[in-house]
């Protein structure tokens, strides 16, 4: 499902190469830049990245390469998108610095490099660099060096007794952190030197309530730690949220974007599944497919894995994949039950961190378990179970009615076809299965009624449904010499 997206704005540059770059070429190029960048704004930074690679890489003519990287640079450094100064610095990275494009002039290329070192090591999905300083007690505090273990959600907040804009902040963060009460760990950090300075601000401005929260305030007056350039406190103030296992959820945060994360974080909100939108939503995206496959389903469920959980947002992560859990499991095909196996198994059933209130239980535990079960049933791999049942053995010289055993079928390529009467998709597969064996003398069809089996035979029927997850006919599988499952859900059409 991995495609690049809108190619066809490549003419663009192609049109302008040899021609210069005047302004109306410059408007309608940057107007068509917008509108591609514009419309993978959803799709993970590492592959808008790769996008921006491609665009810039497509233009040959040195000026068009220039303004497109040039334009490229500044969409995502002044970009609103939490976090997406990574793709800003990994085009100056690739492009700027090693000299393969020439920014406009010597000090955009400085300020450029500037920002680069004095962020690249705080970016989101980034390990939190460690820091050394001294408390506002006169103790040692360590974060994210090898003593510190960490453990839980942890909010850094840069600040300065000077800046206006702190004040401000400084405010309102004080009130929602008083207010909410969130399990987490708070560490304000004064970045300049006077210390009398932040001794009034602290009392005055930032004192927190530390019921159910630590709180620290810290400082580096001779600058030791390097706060400045790990964390890229060039101006104040900054707030950063880091997972308890020290990776950057958040940077560049203000308070409200901060408690819309936190909430998202500890708030148990109740959700519904299966929206009539979210069925649009998943249609329109597996539309792009003629038939989805398994690592079709592994991409999605990455992709909101990466935009949802991996930045702090759990409720979003709980409302797409268990979406997306209902979505597919009222689809057939191949790809979408084996795709649907991996989900439940990564995303959902070894997730209980995530998915643990009585809500969660009911709606998606509990259908992830029924679903589990009867995906767990016949998987491809293991031998196919030892069953006689009555059907249909169809071949190329001649069609056979009996009882056949389905370890015994013995055919290079053995397809056994469950199906019910009444049925115009059962009946398409079993006019398919005929021209397999027509084309293929050494394949063999066997076509189980399950609702003779189901009216004649009770016990057998139990034991067929115990087998097989019979939940939508036709069911199609594949087998070896031996008996051994190859594949299943499929279609023969």
């Amino acid at each position: 499902m991995k495609k690049v997206l809108f190619i066809f704005f490549l003419f663009l540059t192609l049109s302008v190469q040899g021609q210069g770059l005047d302004s109306l070429r410059r408007e309608a190029l940057s107007g068509k830049l917008g509108e591609y960048f514009g419309a993978i704004i959803q799709e993970p930074l590492v592959v808008q990245a790769s996008e921006a690679d491609f665009m810039i890489e497509a233009a040959s003519d040195s000026l068009v390469r220039q303004f497109v990287a040039q334009w490229i640079y500044e969409h995502y450094l002044e970009s609103p998108l939490m976090g997406a100064e990574s793709v800003a610095i990994h085009v100056f990275d690739e492009w700027f610095l090693p000299g393969k494009v020439k920014m406009a002039n010597d000090i955009d290329l400085l300020n450029a490099r500037i920002f680069a070192d004095f962020n690249r090591m705080s970016l989101i999905g980034e390990k939190a660099p460690g820091l050394a300083m001294e408390a506002l007690d006169g103790s040692f505090v360590e974060l994210y060096t090898g003593s510190d273990k960490g453990g839980r959600y942890r909010v850094l907040y840069f600040y300065d007794t000077d800046c206006a804009k702190c004040r401000i902040e400084t405010i309102l963060l004080r009130n929602m952190l008083n207010t909410e009460s969130f399990p987490i760990e708070f560490y304000a950090v004064y970045a300049g030197d006077n210390r009398s300075s932040w001794e009034t601000y602290v009392k005055e401005k930032l004192t927190v309530d530390e019921s159910g929260m630590k709180v620290a305030h810290l400082w580096d007056p001779t600058l030791e730690s390097d706060f400045q350039r790990k964390y890229g406190v060039i101006q104040t103030p900054r707030l950063f949220l880091i997972g308890p296992d020290g990776t950057i959820l958040g940077r560049g945060l203000d308070t409200k974007a901060l408690s819309g994360l936190l909430h998202s974080l500890f708030d148990q909100v109740e959700l519904t599944y299966g929206s009539k939108e979210s069925e649009e939503l998943f249609d329109n995206v597996f539309a792009l497919e003629d038939k989805p496959t398994k690592d079709d389903v592994a991409y999605l469920a990455d992709y909101i894995n990466v935009n949802t959980l991996e930045r702090g947002d759990t409720v979003m992560f709980r409302q797409l994949t268990g979406d997306l859990m209902y979505y597919l499991a009222s689809r057939t095909g191949e790809g979408i039950k084996e795709g649907l196996s991996e989900l439940l198994d990564n995303q959902i059933l070894s997730r209980n961190d995530i998915w643990k209130s009585q809500d969660d239980s009911l709606k998606i535990i509990g259908y992830a378990e029924i679903l589990s079960d009867m995906l767990s049933r016949a998987v491809p791999g293991t031998v196919v179970p030892d069953l006689k049942l009555p059907g249909v053995l169809v071949t190329g010289k001649k069609t056979k009615e009996g009882s056949f055993r389905l370890k015994k079928l013995r055919g290079h390529d053995n397809v056994i076809m469950f199906y019910t009467v009444g049925c115009p998709v059962c009946d398409a597969e079993k006019a398919a299965a005929r021209n397999l064996v027509q084309e293929d003398p050494k394949a063999k069809v066997l076509m189980v009624n399950v609702d003779s089996i189901v009216e004649n035979d009770p016990v057998l029927a139990d034991q067929l449904f115990r087998s097989f997850d019979l939940t939508s006919l036709p069911f199609i599988m594949r087998t070896d010499k031996k008996g051994h499952i190859l594949r299943r859900y499929i279609s023969l059409q």
